[in-house]
């Protein structure tokens, strides 16, 4: 009679291992942000993150700004620009705003952006660097 527990016990535990070891290797890459997207630091006094999403399908990159605590979206009144390096030279697109936060859709970014994101929290100007992040 007992077998049967033990049996039970051990396939209980073994279903909840894939969702452990899943989340780990999850917050080691990069943190996520509410909206799903990458989270990077301002480098502003109050540790503001901007979140960003692209698309490359699309060529859309969405941005959020995000609180020191990576839950909380911040509201700024000036529409970030992004300044991008492309192959057909330099360009500046004006983000439009979308739900909480903004996005831009351009040809340009149907490839990583390498650029920046100039953006403006209360009333001081920030340019933040767009990385490029590899997706598996």
């Amino acid at each position: 009679m007992d077998n049967r527990r033990t049996f039970l016990l051990a396939a209980l535990l073994t279903a909840a291992l894939p969702l452990l070891s899943l989340h780990a290797a999850d917050k080691d890459e990069h943190e996520h942000g509410p909206n799903g997207g990458e989270l990077t630091e301002v480098g502003d006094k109050e540790h503001n993150h901007v979140e960003i999403k692209h698309d490359e399908k699309t060529g859309t990159l969405k941005l959020w700004v995000v609180a020191k605590d990576g839950k909380t979206v911040v509201a700024i009144k000036d529409a970030p620009k992004l300044n991008l390096k492309s192959k057909a030279g330099n360009k500046q697109i004006e983000m439009k705003a979308a739900g909480t936060g903004w996005e831009a859709t351009d040809d340009v970014l149907k490839e990583e952006p390498d650029g920046r994101v100039q953006i403006v929290i209360g009333d001081k100007k920030h340019n933040v660097k767009l990385e490029e992040h590899h997706h598996h």
